[in-house]
């Protein structure tokens, strides 16, 4: 009996919920950049609160100031996967918009939570990040297992690999994309 071929069949993913990493340097731009995110992905389905970012790096202290705040947002709306480019095609508008002198008030970085993962949006390309489209990169943040842990990357940001983003990430997981 000759074998055959085993030919991949095409498979429409499950939608995606949109979360945020929102890096802040004043609660008023938290709020308009808020605002603005709601009309196009519509509404939160949680938050976590601020905590301080100096923790973590000084790398935008220069274009943001020394006082920056982070939190993260999931929205509630299932999310396109193939969508994440332009999300981050949208947050960056509104961070240009909202930006002083060209220093930015508030970073928005959307990503895809999934029952699998987590991937983020960027616009740096470097050896571990995929191209999108349109100038944009996709990078594997997070990997949930079955067994409820986490697993962290090699270039998984410090901030979130902190409990209060894991919980947050791990907790919309189960009650939104696990029930």
């Amino acid at each position: 009996m000759k074998k055959g071929i085993r030919v991949g069949i095409e498979r429409h993913p499950e939608p995606a919920l949109l979360v945020m990493g929102v890096l802040f340097n004043s609660h008023s731009a938290c709020h308009e950049a808020e605002s603005r995110l709601k009309v196009l992905f519509g509404p939160l389905h949680g938050s976590t609160a601020p905590v301080s970012f100096d923790f973590f790096t000084c790398y935008y202290h220069r274009e943001m100031g020394r006082e920056l705040f982070r939190c993260y947002w999931a929205f509630s709306e299932p999310f396109r996967r193939g969508a994440l480019a332009e999300a981050k095609l949208a947050t960056n508008r509104i961070e240009r918009s909202m930006s002083i002198g060209g220093n930015r008030k508030v970073n928005l970085d959307p990503g895809l939570l999934t029952p699998e993962s987590l991937v983020l949006a960027t616009t740096k390309p470097y050896s571990h990040r995929v191209y999108l489209s349109k100038g944009i990169y996709a990078e594997l943040a997070l990997m949930f297992r079955k067994d409820g842990g986490v697993d962290f990357l090699p270039w998984t940001y410090p901030d979130y690999r902190c409990s209060e983003a894991v919980d947050f990430f791990k907790a919309v997981r189960k009650e939104v994309l696990l029930s």
